[in-house]
């Protein structure tokens, strides 16, 4: 796969939006992937993740780490529960709210994906010397410092 017709739509010196067409890129990747030798889609992943991550919360708390949205915790969740890799009990100390955790089963899936999703990370950066890599390490972080910190946005 090349890489997109639009990938200098807006000239070689917009690198913010090549910088979100390589993540739909990579997301596309790990979506496969992840059905294909999970059976798991991206949203069930990404609760995974951060329910292992973050031990017992609640999907508020989930969604605002993660940046997601209740209705797709709450799909996921039903994909996921019933698979018996996450768990909702009620929080004792809030009437209404229930806590998700993860399952043995959900945690030791979870350090599989990891280490797949690892390895193929490894294989996509084989051919960027490691002082590039820094390079574009601290210039993704810069980007993403001068988001966070812009007021507006």
């Amino acid at each position: 796969m090349g890489l997109p017709k639009v990938w200098y739509l807006f000239g070689e010196d917009h690198l913010p939006y090549r910088i979100l067409l390589l993540a739909r890129m990579l997301e596309r990747e790990t979506q496969h992937h992840l059905m294909e030798q999970f059976g798991l889609s991206l949203a069930e992943w990404r609760l995974l993740a951060i329910a292992c991550a973050m031990g017992p919360c609640s999907a508020s708390d989930i969604g605002g780490a993660g940046g997601i949205d209740r209705a797709e915790i709450s799909r996921a969740m039903r994909k996921l529960e019933p698979k018996g890799l996450l768990v909702r009990e009620a929080d004792p100390n809030h009437g209404k709210r229930l806590i998700i955790s993860a399952t043995p089963l959900g945690v030791e899936l979870r350090g599989r994906v990891v280490a797949a999703r690892r390895q193929r990370f490894r294989e996509l950066m084989e051919d960027v010397p490691a002082e590039e890599r820094a390079i574009v390490d601290r210039a993704i972080t810069a980007i993403a410092q001068a988001v966070k910190d812009d007021p507006t946005a």
